[in-house]
């Protein structure tokens, strides 16, 4: 039976034996990816299943066998969770031959809680694991009350102590919390703010049930009103704010009672508004233009102008902070970047044309950090749907995201590069990007070498659809001193296969994800060869291509292809 087999009848045996306890399963997602339950199951029994590898700590070992994408930022926890949900009781049950009687779960003991692992009714006892050493000792505990059992596995407990059994629930978004959620943007309630936000943020991390965002139609409507109205109230954020916006807000017929004396006045007060860092100074510009900054000396006549002014904007405006308003855009920005990662929802934004220009904005300005990091996120998803000639802001965009594939942050750089892979696999993107080359080859190319597997393979994708553009592109792949080099280099990992396999060692992830990686090479490498002034760069590595097409069938086809092109060169 080979893996494939052997993995589908895992599955159908998981399936029934939950089936059996009356509990459907569905295989959950990481990354927009299902999860290889399989491959987790093996992960974990290997090291001794799941209480010894969390008290180990080798979680991030087993991580580091799948090809989670860089966004998914806690896939430990996350593989750890599903592990409990999906495959705790079957590890019990098979690997370590345990009746169907109570389990003690040996992870929720340093927190004193007990959960339901599932298969039973509403009103169904919680059935519970007892971890023991050896198989005599776990017979001692079967059948035994539940009273009896946390008696000797809380022994050092208090007595006098109470213990609470919480029951696991799914984290479902319901239709009136989700107009809650409406409403709360539309009042600017403090509280239903807080409550919103963090219930959006709640509901957009739920790996078991995707929140989808066409079924809640006006929701990114009533958002983007809410981004458009904070914004304008983070002085950092909005450069264009000025007096004059905020006076047109209260009614121009009481403004021109202030006089022009005032106005002047006022508009000092603005102009220290402007120039202020959040960070510094905690108070928005209503709380800033009622506390008089300014050293000079005000005459009797204009403080009683300022009053009249304090009285009119107090009566309209409520005083709020800016770094609270600052906050919560972050953790609605989080929320987003989580909504945008279900494929689902990736349609539903980009009708949001207003939202989107507001992304740009943020990306472009590049005021704040957190939220330029998560507007990136968002755009290495979306940008498969972008149409750069169709955005205003091509042009800024194209130079903004060369800007950070040329800086030092390679999570960044990350994200930018899976961006362009994404925009250059649209055919109306082609010519910007073509146009543009000279200024991020250099980096791509030493992306090649870097240690990231991950971001590595989308630099060779990117190659991949770059290389099979116009000839003149070809030439200039071809011209770099580096490039060529390194794609023959990682065409070598073949014959490092080739000799794995030879000595009888097992086939691996690790084995994959390099001939992966070899066949992006060869693809790349046979593009550049159709350019007929690009021959004359190939010829330089004609004997370690030769060497590689007649140790490694996966990518001989497209060698010999290249090396019967390199023959016609005089």
């Amino acid at each position: 039976m080979d893996e494939r087999e052997e993995e589908k009848a895992f599955i159908q045996q998981l399936q029934k034996f939950w089936e059996q306890r009356g509990v459907t399963i569905k295989i959950p997602q990481i990354g927009g990816r299902e999860l290889e339950v399989f491959k987790l199951y093996k992960a974990v029994t290997k090291r001794g299943g799941l209480k010894v590898v969390s008290a180990n700590k080798l979680w991030k070992e087993i991580v580091d066998q799948f090809s989670f994408p860089a966004t998914c930022t806690s896939a430990s926890f996350t593989l750890r969770n599903h592990y409990q949900k999906l495959l705790l009781a079957y590890e019990q049950k098979y690997f370590f031959g345990k009746e169907d009687g109570y389990i003690y779960d040996e992870e929720m003991s340093s927190n004193r809680k007990k959960t339901k692992i599932g298969f039973e009714e509403e009103n169904q006892q919680a059935s519970y694991a007892v971890e023991a050493e050896d198989r005599q000792h776990q017979q001692e505990y079967i059948g035994q009350p539940l009273l009896t059992l946390l008696n000797q596995n809380y022994s050092k407990a208090d007595k006098a102590e109470t213990l609470f059994f919480i029951k696991k629930s799914k984290i479902q978004a319901q239709a009136s919390e989700v107009k809650r959620i409406m409403l709360a943007f539309e009042s600017r309630i403090d509280d239903e703010l807080t409550f919103a936000i963090n219930n959006l943020l709640m509901y957009s991390c739920n790996y078991s049930q995707s929140f989808l965002l066409d079924q809640y139609p006006q929701l990114l409507d009533t958002i983007t009103t809410y981004v458009e109205d904070t914004i304008k109230q983070i002085s950092y954020l909005n450069k264009s704010y000025s007096f004059k916006t905020c006076l047109q807000t209260i009614g121009q017929q009481q403004l021109e009672n202030l006089g022009q004396q005032q106005r002047k006045s006022m508009q000092v007060q603005t102009d220290l508004i402007k120039n202020q860092n959040v960070l510094e100074n905690y108070n928005s510009h209503i709380s800033v233009i009622m506390n008089d900054q300014t050293a000079e000396i005000v005459k009797p006549s204009e403080l009683i102008y300022q009053k009249k002014y304090k009285d009119l904007i107090q009566g309209n405006y409520e005083k709020k902070a800016e770094c609270k308003h600052l906050e919560k855009l972050r953790t609605l920005f989080v929320a987003l970047r989580n909504l945008a990662m279900i494929r689902s929802n990736e349609t539903c934004f980009m009708k949001q044309d207003k939202l989107l220009s507001f992304f740009y904005q943020i990306l472009l300005s590049g005021a704040d950090q957190e939220l330029s990091k998560s507007v990136l996120e968002i755009f290495s998803v979306l940008s498969k749907h972008i149409h750069l000639k169709q955005s205003a802001y091509m042009d800024p965009f194209m130079q903004k995201l060369i800007e950070i594939l040329n800086g030092e942050s390679y999570e960044d750089i990350g994200l930018v590069t899976e961006t362009l892979r994404n925009l250059i696999s649209i055919s109306d993107n082609e010519a910007l990007i073509e146009g543009t080359i000279g200024e991020y080859i250099d980096q791509l190319a030493r992306l090649l070498i870097y240690q990231n597997q991950e971001l590595r393979e989308i630099v060779l994708e990117f190659f991949c659809y770059l290389s099979d553009l116009k000839m003149a592109t070809r030439l200039s792949i071809a011209k770099h001193p580096k490039i060529l080099q390194r794609l023959v280099a990682i065409l070598s990992i073949g014959q490092i296969k080739n000799n794995s396999l030879k000595q009888q060692e097992p086939r691996n992830n690790q084995d994959k994800i390099n001939e992966k990686h070899v066949k992006l090479a060869a693809i790349t490498l046979n593009n550049i060869s159709q350019a007929p002034a690009a021959k004359q760069y190939l010829l330089i590595f004609e004997k370690e291509l030769f060497l590689v097409a007649a140790s490694d069938e996966t990518v001989t086809p497209l060698l010999s292809q290249i090396l019967f092109e390199l023959s016609l060169v005089e």
